[in-house]
């Protein structure tokens, strides 16, 4: 049987969120025996080590030249902002939990659209970001006391990932998705060596070494993964698969803390969901009338 674009694009992206989630559980039990940010370190000095060497033997180096665009620059920082912003709340919050309120970036995605792209924007796209807002905080749970600030902090992380993908848009198509990807570890090794530095090492374990490890090849699989899906299937079909980690998010949360997340969680992550999905299928119905 031959599959469609979309099709293989579906599965492309399925796949990799489901290796995101390993990254994360990955990244979370490591946290358990070391901090986070030394987690982070190692985990930057293993990627780029192996985007290096993809880069190198792909010839991606002759191109090193389109990084002077500031534009990448920008999207470098918002890379790194929101990695260490979900990562260090990652290691205080449920993976399901974190996981749900990123799945929100393509719903934020839409006033940076405005304000970045020019973007016109209907009203159902914006009823769609107000119900995906209203299941945000749902699994924030806002009360007088306050917002939990690892939950605000894993929120926060989404809007600059979201800032981050509108930014990419604006890329010139001529610098190699493998550079993007060395240009991003490298900082975010970087950072992570200071920020150990500032706190000092933990020594490692042998499983320490090993989910870290995981981790790494997750990152680089998955982000291949998720590159490829783009290039295949359109945007607006295949970008609800995103979803589709939440479900390996919630299974991982349960076999590995045995933890399910609560009634109005779950109620929230539905609202994002089909918000998401619906505003993708707008985005489609309006390129269509501009076609």
């Amino acid at each position: 049987m031959i599959l469609s674009d979309n099709a293989r694009g579906a599965l492309l992206l399925s796949g990799a969120m489901t290796i995101f989630v390993a990254n994360d559980a990955a990244m979370k039990l490591a946290a358990q025996n070391i901090p986070m940010i030394q987690a982070l370190a190692v985990r930057g000095v293993l990627a780029t080590a192996l985007f290096f060497l993809i880069a190198w033997r792909s010839g991606a180096f002759a191109k090193i030249s389109t990084l002077r665009d500031p534009k990448m620059m920008l999207r470098t920082v918002a890379e790194v902002v929101g990695s260490m912003l979900f990562m260090l709340s990652l290691a205080h919050i449920p993976l399901a939990t974190a996981a749900a309120l990123n799945q929100a970036v393509p719903l934020l995605t839409i006033p940076f659209a405005m304000l970045l792209l020019g973007e016109k924007v209907g009203w159902r796209r914006i009823a769609a970001l107000l119900a995906g807002f209203a299941g945000v905080m749902l699994i924030l749970k806002p009360s007088p006391a306050g917002i939990d600030p690892w939950l605000l902090a894993s929120f926060v992380s989404a809007w600059v990932f979201a800032l981050r993908d509108s930014i990419t848009r604006m890329l010139s198509a001529h610098i190699p998705t493998v550079l993007v990807t060395l240009l991003m570890s490298g900082s975010m090794m970087i950072v992570g060596v200071i920020g150990t530095v500032a706190t000092g090492w933990t020594p490692m374990t042998a499983d320490s070494w090993g989910l870290v490890a995981i981790a790494t090849l997750a990152v680089a699989v998955g982000y291949t993964l998720q590159v490829a899906a783009f290039r295949v299937g359109e945007l607006s079909l295949v970008g609800g698969f995103r979803y589709s980690g939440l479900i390996g998010s919630a299974l991982a949360g349960w076999l590995l803390w045995d933890y399910l997340p609560d009634t109005l969680t779950w109620v929230g992550m539905a609202l994002i969901v089909v918000s998401g999905i619906y505003a993708l299928h707008r985005s489609r119905v309006r390129a269509g009338r501009a076609t």
